[in-house]
């Protein structure tokens, strides 16, 4: 199994395959270059510090939190429970709806207020600090979208077209089942950030590019290929907070706003 390194290492694969300095972030990040030191000399990150650098960094703030090997905080964690098995339907009625229908079942979502915790989610992997394996990181940060297995195989299904049994998802949690390129590229769909960032980060290499098939002309106007599966990643972080009762809402409505 491949071990991790610290948060200072995989910051510092982060900002190198960006071309930017320490320094630089801290200022972005409105926090002080002496917090930035440290952490690069290896100090364990606060809760504070973490906030503020997400969102400078790009990243979703639960998502840092993980990277960083940081318990999630309350206001953070996902709601847990049967919720986990209600997600899947907003975001397949979701995904199929015209992009400007995507955004008003988004700004929905979000006006929702988060509902209280209702237990642990389905194999929800430790909290693995020694060691860690790019598995395990990257079950951990979808499980921060309130996703257990048998979730997370639907939700990959529909996003990528990989079907894989639950328990394979298991499996690369624990690190029994290696993290390949084809799977990193997945899982940076499904979690919405740059293949070549996650990466980076993971110090892993991409797969190669496939040669670029012939196909006529797509006409002017007309969405990207990934457009609704990127859209679908970025109502995941939404959905991660919701209880039963909001995701039925959110549903029904991803259902009305069905085109004809």
């Amino acid at each position: 199994m491949t071990e991790l390194p610290g948060f200072a290492v995989l910051l510092a694969r982060l900002l190198e395959h960006r071309g930017e300095a320490p320094a630089d972030l801290a200022r972005r990040a409105g926090a002080a270059e002496a917090d930035l030191a440290a952490l690069s000399a290896g100090a364990a990150p606060g809760q504070a510090l973490l906030r503020r650098l997400a969102p400078a960094l790009g990243l979703d703030t639960a998502d840092l939190f993980e990277i960083a090997a940081v318990p999630l905080p309350e206001d953070l964690a996902p709601a847990g429970g049967m919720a986990t098995t209600s997600i899947v339907g907003v975001v397949r009625f979701g995904k199929a709806l015209p992009a400007d229908r995507r955004a008003e079942l988004r700004a929905f979502v979000a006006s929702l207020p988060p509902a209280r915790q209702t237990g642990r989610i389905e194999g929800l992997p430790a909290l693995a600090t020694d060691p860690r394996s790019p598995g395990n990181l990257l079950m951990r940060m979808v499980a921060a979208r309130n996703l257990g297995w048998t979730g997370t195989a639907k939700i990959f299904h529909l996003l990528t077209g990989r079907y894989w049994m639950s328990t394979a998802y298991g499996r690369i949690a624990s690190g029994e089942t290696a993290l390949t390129p084809d799977l990193l590229t997945d899982f940076a769909l499904v979690l919405g950030l740059p293949p070549a960032e996650l990466a980076a980060l993971l110090g892993m290499p991409l797969p190669p590019l496939p040669p670029l098939p012939l196909l006529p002309p797509v006409p002017a106007g007309s969405p990207g290929p990934d457009e609704s599966a990127v859209d679908a990643a970025l109502l995941l972080r939404g959905l991660r907070r919701l209880g039963v009762e909001q995701l039925r809402e959110a549903e029904d409505l991803a259902r009305a706003l069905q085109p004809g």
